[in-house]
């Protein structure tokens, strides 16, 4: 391989070409370490929330989290191994299924994701940098409100510097990163065991705390046509509220307001009539206890009587779900791999990192949140349970104990989305104009966009969290995997010519840089789940979308990636002659 030769070509630069033998340094610790720093993180600490709410148990909502990290572990093995074989990024390895050019086009997709991802965690650091920063001055709570942004001026100073502070790290480059990773994974590993540990001092210990989260797997506020259901917490002294208000009007902010008019009921418990209200009315409530503790305001809309779903129902969106959460990284694992020193490093690295850390900072976020809501007694509603780490921990006493949780959740944030959110799509937009972007100037427009999306809305809710934006992109980025693995692993038998990724003279080329087939296969795959996702939104009410496509955008990763390895293996047995001349290439 004459390495002046390619960078000679104007799809190259220093980012983008094979990696030397002295920068192959990343042993199976270094990839592990990866893993553990990029699957410690809020997110991952959330996601059994997501699940619990959505009517699961917490042992459910764990083997769901397990099974959906074993199932994206063969597509990100198999991806990582073009990486370590050869030593080019993933848009470089997606020049030969899609053309040097059409190769953009899949590499834009995986980076518009990860700018997206790069905005939610950079607004959960910059979160927990603002709680710090309330504990060490408090009046940093009454600062102005910027209307248009919904944050403080603290919050948004909080948010900017932790955003500053990820760009630093990124533009320092991969050899900081690695270095970054491998010092951070053993504390973030330290930090979730203590957490763990604080979970026993519960009432009832570990055990009583796991099963107060059978309490969380159904919504506060039910309402049907013809009663309201609404419960308190309970405890061993029985519900924790003493009274409730509510009112019911068409719209919710029309219940919210009038509802402040309501009067205060004694609560005991019991299903309530509703008289007020027609179908598709709003119900807005709210529960208080006899010290005054007031609940967040629920509002439910009045529905025909449903039954439970079952378990299965439940299991394959979130299975779907969990498989999207890591999809991304299945894709661009190689701009990892490329720098692992052997096959067996970069995979035994990943099976040691991924599926045990997510698996146990998933549990550790469901016992310590069961744990937290047993000890608070001033948690009324499921809905005010502190899912969220950073509002779990800045409810301690001590301030020590704040300060030095919430610098680790700051570290946990940053070691994620350096790697998960910046690597990508900053790889990405150089591959789209080598000679005038760099890595560096990647990932400037990764941050940029990371602020510009206003990420503290993108999460502000749970069920768009997973039904909107993991099974959403998923559904993008199956189809991609397909292509990849029945690309590199079936038709071209892990040969790729290494010359031809970046000449217009190579097999790779397609006569005008695109390989309009592939791009085909690829909005085919995308295609059947269009309908389910648009319904999901929001923007096309879902009983005008016909059933079947609610039944496929369920599966939507499986299904993207299913149409795609078939429809490309066809493809591949009709091209047979354009892959035959291409020869081995060492790494």
């Amino acid at each position: 391989m004459d390495r002046a030769a390619l960078a000679a070509s104007p799809y190259a630069n220093d980012d983008l070409l094979p990696t030397t033998l002295d920068e192959r340094r990343w042993s199976r610790w270094n990839i592990a370490a990866l893993w553990i720093g990029m699957s410690a993180c809020v997110p991952t600490y959330m996601l059994g929330s997501s699940l619990i709410a959505s009517g699961m148990t917490w042992w459910q909502a764990l083997l769901t989290i397990a099974a959906g990290n074993a199932v994206v572990l063969v597509p990100m093995i198999l991806n990582g191994h073009a990486g370590t074989k050869y030593g080019v990024p993933f848009p470089v390895l997606l020049r030969a299924p899609f053309g040097i050019l059409g190769a953009n086009v899949p590499a834009l997709l995986r980076g518009l994701v990860a700018c997206g991802w790069f905005g939610i965690q950079t607004w959960i650091g910059g979160h927990a940098l603002y709680a710090l920063t309330r504990v060490i001055v408090p009046a940093v709570g009454n600062a102005p409100t910027i209307g248009w942004l919904g944050l403080n001026v603290w919050e948004l100073v909080s948010f900017l510097a932790f955003w500053a502070l990820n760009v630093w790290i990124a533009w320092s480059g991969t050899e900081r990163i690695r270095w970054l990773e491998a010092w951070g994974a053993p504390m973030l590993l330290a930090i979730g065991l203590a957490l763990l540990a604080w979970t026993f001092t519960s009432p009832g210990g570990l055990g009583n705390a796991l099963s107060f989260s059978q309490q969380f797997s159904k919504p506060s506020l039910i309402v049907t046509d013809h009663e309201v259901q609404l419960t308190s917490l309970m405890d061993d002294s029985g519900p924790r509220a003493s009274e409730f208000r509510l009112a019911a009007a068409p719209t919710a902010d029309a219940a919210r307001a009038a509802m402040g008019d309501a009067e205060w009921t004694p609560y005991t418990g019991e299903v309530m009539p509703l008289t007020p209200v027609a179908a598709g009315g709003v119900v807005a409530a709210q529960l208080r206890d006899a010290s005054g503790v007031v609940s967040p305001t629920l509002t439910g809309r009045a529905t025909a009587a449903g039954g439970q779903l079952s378990f299965w129902l439940l299991f394959l969106p979130g299975l779907t779900a969990m498989v999207g959460f890591w999809a991304t990284l299945s894709l661009n694992i190689p701009d990892f791999t490329r720098y692992a020193r052997s096959q067996a490093d970069q995979t035994w690295g990943q099976i040691l990192g991924l599926p045990t850390t997510m698996t146990l900072f998933a549990f550790i976020g469901i016992a310590a949140t069961c744990a937290a809501a047993l000890q608070f007694k001033d948690v009324l509603v499921v809905e005010a349970a502190p899912w969220d780490p950073v509002v779990l921990l800045s409810r301690f006493d001590a301030p020590v104990v704040v300060i030095v949780s919430m610098a680790a959740l700051a570290v946990a944030t940053l070691t994620t989305n350096i790697a998960a959110n910046v690597v990508a799509p900053a790889i990405g937009f150089s591959n789209i104009a080598p000679r005038w972007i760099s890595f560096r100037v990647g990932a400037l427009i990764t941050g940029v966009i990371g602020i510009l999306i206003m990420p503290w809305k993108l999460i502000a809710s749970t069920q768009g969290y997973i039904f909107t934006w993991l099974i959403g992109y998923s559904a993008l980025l199956g189809p991609v995997a397909g292509i990849m693995i029945a690309d590199y692993w079936i038709v071209r038998r892990q040969r790729l010519d290494i010359s031809s990724l970046f000449s217009e003279d190579g097999a790779y080329w397609y006569g005008d840089g695109w390989r309009w087939a592939t791009v085909a296969i690829l909005a085919l795959a995308v295609a059947p789940n269009v309908p389910g996702f648009l319904a999901a939104a929001g923007w096309v009410s879902g009983d005008k979308i016909p059933t079947v496509f609610h039944s496929i955008y369920t599966y939507a990763w499986f299904v993207g990636f299913a149409v795609a390895f078939v429809s490309y293996l066809v493809l591949g047995s009709f091209r047979q002659s354009n892959f035959a001349a291409e020869t081995p290439s060492a790494a």
